[in-house]
């Protein structure tokens, strides 16, 4: 890979500013790294005196650009997901082409912009090619990077369009952001030896974001949080810049699962009045929102937003990457589990991604991101090398596949293994199906194998720890802050009163209130040595509701952890082929309860505690009367 260097002119606020920036690009396929979101490189490209085809790997970014007072009017939106006939989607094509620009396009004085959706290229291309036309297109590639990360959702279409892509003669621009690593463009055959071009600003242009990390328990219990503290507050943050207080009354939540968000709306009763859902126009998403009374929504514009925004916005990754949000005042939430690969966000590519997304300047709250994360759970993971080596094998296994069936050209067998790949999303192995050309065949996408090694540099190399993260986020240009020292005027008010007196239960009922209330200060209370371990202790193994139940009386609560703890040493066993009746089941347990000393009293339906295989089920007993009981499933 050939790397460039190219400095934008200190009086540049964005490309179209720049007269001779397409001079400055090498020539044939190129990757444009233009370092910052927010710089108009798309705008760029949509308003310049070249034909261009703008590829989007989203809607959202194509919609937003239809709205734009820039472009809007000026460009062609070639629309597959209407479903109309595509001899009608080519018609309405060519027709917008004789309306535009110089011969042989007509005799209207404007240049062709097609915009168009991965997925749809082919079309585009075969029908400019046989008008003869396509050779003075520029093909723009946006937010490339999706190319690779969208492979488990869309499979071959991302296979096809880069090997579609790499026959053809045009200017081919490959733009992002936040490209990925070299080390992993270097393996796509594509890329190899692509130039590089990295656009280097003024450090004045730079914009420096602020992020306030802190780990959460659970996505639904921290948005639910935020809620509750705006109804409480008629706010979600506030400043105070020169003598005058700005109120953020509108929050992004950056939260990739419409399952969580649907949990929310339903658990803090939000209605539709208030609540904006920016998802994946799918029938699944559809369904998911009207059970709870919401729809999918738009995004509203650079004029629309004054008067459409509303206080709670939530927005999936599929609006992540080049979707334009308006405000004066939003906060923005990021929410990331790196044990869930819908919410692993990766903090090289789709934070900054993030952080560009707000484009009103005037927005005091703009340059700051509250990020909630859960970091890798280690106990359930290989480790680094197991799981390259095993991504290894995979693809080795799949290459020594594809060998074998390299005389199939059958279109019926063809697709049933794509079929099936979009079921198994490349869980056993990499195997597709190219079919862009005139032969259809099976191939080993490499950008599975590539999406594979780039999950375990997210989960092992991000997430691994606080430290790992803290300095990942550094390393790609934030300023990280941990949340809690924000909490730190709160954690001085909960010691004075906890030290007041010594009193039990005066201070177990202050925990228990503080954590429920507050549990931001939850971490900082279970760090801070000067709080007595018993009430941690408590608070973990017994949880709040319990230690209440139990008038927060210390020697209430000693017995009740101590039975606790003695749970894990119940030893029950069942016969594989046996059935037990209720009765037989609770005489078992409550043997080993007295056993161990435990002050509890059996049920049958503790067994599932200590063997989970046991299944409830009805039979028939010696003398044919019906009984409940339990077997080995």
């Amino acid at each position: 890979m050939v790397n460039y260097d190219i400095k934008v002119p200190k009086e540049c606020q964005y490309l179209s500013d720049w007269t001779g920036f397409d001079n400055e690009l090498p020539p044939g396929h190129i990757i444009l790294n233009k370092s910052i979101c927010g710089c108009g490189c798309t705008d760029h490209f949509l308003t310049n005196d070249q034909p261009v085809i703008l590829l989007s790997p989203r809607c959202n970014l194509i919609t937003s650009k239809l709205k734009n007072g820039r472009t809007a009017g000026k460009v062609y939106y070639f629309d597959r997901s209407c479903g109309c006939d595509l001899s009608e989607s080519i018609a309405d094509m060519e027709n917008y082409l004789c309306r535009c620009g110089a011969s042989p396009f007509g005799t209207q004085p404007l240049v062709p912009k097609i915009m168009v959706t991965y997925d749809s290229l082919v079309h585009v291309v075969d029908a400019l090619l046989k008008r003869g036309l396509l050779d003075q297109f520029v093909i723009v590639v946006d937010e490339f990077t999706c190319i690779f990360t969208d492979v488990r959702m869309k499979g071959s279409t991302e296979i096809n369009l880069l090997h579609r892509l790499n026959t053809l003669q045009n200017r081919i621009v490959y733009i992002s952001a936040t490209p990925l690593n070299e080390v992993y463009l270097d393996l796509m055959g594509e890329f190899k030896d692509m130039p590089y071009v990295t656009l280097q600003w003024d450090p004045d242009r730079v914009e420096s974001v602020q992020v306030f990390y802190s780990k959460m328990r659970s996505t639904t219990s921290e948005v639910s949080k935020i809620i509750e503290d705006y109804r409480v507050n008629g706010f979600f943050k506030s400043k105070i810049i020169d003598g005058q207080q700005y109120n953020s009354t509108e929050a992004v939540f950056f939260l990739n699962s419409v399952t969580d968000i649907v949990s929310i709306v339903n658990k803090n009763n939000l209605m539709p009045s208030e609540t904006l859902v920016i998802c994946a126009n799918e029938p699944k998403n559809r369904t998911a929102l009207r059970k709870v009374h919401h729809a999918i929504g738009v995004v509203p514009n650079e004029v629309e937003y004054k008067s459409q925004n509303k206080p709670f916005t939530f927005v999936t990754k599929c609006a992540f990457e080049g979707t334009d949000f308006y405000s004066d005042c939003s906060t923005t939430y990021v929410f990331a589990d790196s044990n869930r690969d819908n919410l692993c966000l990766d903090i090289s590519i789709d934070l900054p991604q993030i952080a560009g997304r707000c484009r009103s300047r005037n927005n005091p709250f703009r340059n700051e991101i509250y990020y909630f994360y859960k970091d890798t759970n280690l106990e359930d993971s290989m480790n680094e090398r197991q799981m390259i080596q095993y991504y290894d094998a995979k693809r080795n296994a799949t290459i020594a596949r594809v060998q074998q069936l390299q005389q199939i050209t059958d279109p019926g067998i063809l697709n049933k293994l794509k079929t099936a790949q979009v079921i198994d999303k490349y869980t056993k192995d990499y195997l597709d199906v190219e079919d862009y050309g005139s032969t259809p065949c099976a191939v080993c996408n490499d950008l599975a194998f590539i999406a594979d090694l780039r999950a375990v540099e997210i989960k092992m190399m991000q997430y691994r720890g606080s430290y790992q993260m803290l300095r990942c986020m550094r390393n790609n240009g934030f300023n990280a802050t941990h949340q809690y020292s924000q909490a730190e005027q709160l954690y001085k008010q909960f010691c004075q009163e906890f030290f007041v007196d010594a009193n039990f239960q005066r201070r177990m009922k202050l925990y228990i209130d503080t954590a429920q209330s507050y549990p931001e200060l939850l971490p900082i209370i279970e760090e801070a040595s000067v709080i007595p371990i018993e009430f941690k202790q408590y608070y973990r193994g017994l949880g709040a509701e319990r230690i209440r139940r139990s008038g927060y009386v210390e020697s209430i609560l000693k017995k009740h952890l101590e039975d606790a703890s003695k749970f894990s040493s119940v030893n029950i066993t069942l016969e594989q082929d046996r059935v037990y009746s209720n009765a037989e089941i609770k005489s078992m347990i409550q043997a080993e309860y007295n056993r161990l000393g435990m002050n509890a009293t059996a049920k049958a339906t503790d067994i599932t505690k200590y063997v989970p295989d046991a299944v409830p089920t009805r039979f028939r007993d010696e003398n044919g009367k019906k009984q409940n009981g339990y077997k080995l499933k």
